[in-house]
């Protein structure tokens, strides 16, 4: 699962300190990212792109000296034959944000540089773009494995759906419990349920339970229990497709 970056920025200092940082971000986090195109002009790239295939990331500059082609061009073109990549704008240029962000170039971040007398000295809000990027590559490329991985921060957690007693949502975050942990991270319930493998459940407005974590069920009292001790509600509004769920896991479990 290695995540290929391409680099393009018209300055070499700035373009060794990007090179510099994004491979300290991945040697501190243990991601699995390579540096595959060093590029001085946006034409380089371009070229890349006309022979290459797969996903990358793009870690691209607004302004180009001695090229026709700015940073949004490149983009666009980037786009056109790379649609599911990832761009993201490395620039001191502020004034180009609205052209970077509407369109069909869809960043994934639009960063700022901080210089000192020309010479490039940070860049804000790296370290959580690159940590956002590589996880959402693990998922993308890891549906056929029941892995859900976790970014908090530049910090990936990737935990074993088969680990998850249940999810929880509260208050614009979501909270994965396993047996003996809990992590919190900003996503929605919506969204898990399209990764989660056919084993979960929506059981109500503000959770997701793992059926094969199921200790038993009161629909009585509306309430489901888990293996680890949990008491989790149930809806009436799920109530009967919770039924069929049960029913259908018990009769698979029995064939298997």
């Amino acid at each position: 699962m290695l995540l290929k970056v391409i680099l393009c920025d018209s300055d070499e200092g700035n373009i060794n300190y990007l090179k510099h940082e994004i491979q300290r971000i991945a040697d501190k986090n243990h991601f699995h990212i390579k540096i595959v195109l060093v590029a001085y002009s946006p034409e380089k790239v371009l070229n890349y792109i006309s022979k290459e295939e797969g996903i990358n990331s793009y870690f691209i500059e607004v302004v180009y000296n001695l090229s026709d082609i700015d940073g949004i061009d490149l983009a666009k073109h980037i786009r056109d034959n790379d649609r599911e990549s990832y761009i993201v704008f490395c620039t001191a240029n502020t004034e180009f944000i609205l052209r970077a962000m509407t369109g069909l170039i869809r960043p994934a971040g639009y960063l700022i540089k901080k210089c000192d007398a020309k010479k490039l000295k940070s860049i804000e809000g790296l370290e959580i773009v690159v940590g956002d990027i590589y996880r959402d590559y693990l998922n993308s490329v890891s549906e056929d494995i029941d892995i859900l991985n976790i970014n908090i921060g530049a910090e990936i957690f990737r935990i074993n759906y088969d680990e998850i007693v249940y999810v929880e949502a509260f208050q614009k975050k979501v909270y994965v419990y396993t047996s003996n942990q809990r992590i919190g991270y900003y996503d929605s319930l919506t969204s898990l349920e399209k990764r989660l493998s056919e084993n979960f459940f929506r059981c109500h407005k503000g959770y997701i339970i793992n059926v094969e974590k199921v200790k038993k069920v009161s629909f009585s009292d509306m309430t489901i229990y888990m293996e680890n001790g949990s008491e989790i509600l149930v809806s009436r509004k799920y109530r009967d497709a919770l039924k069929d769920k049960l029913s259908a896991w018990t009769k698979k479990q029995v064939k298997s």
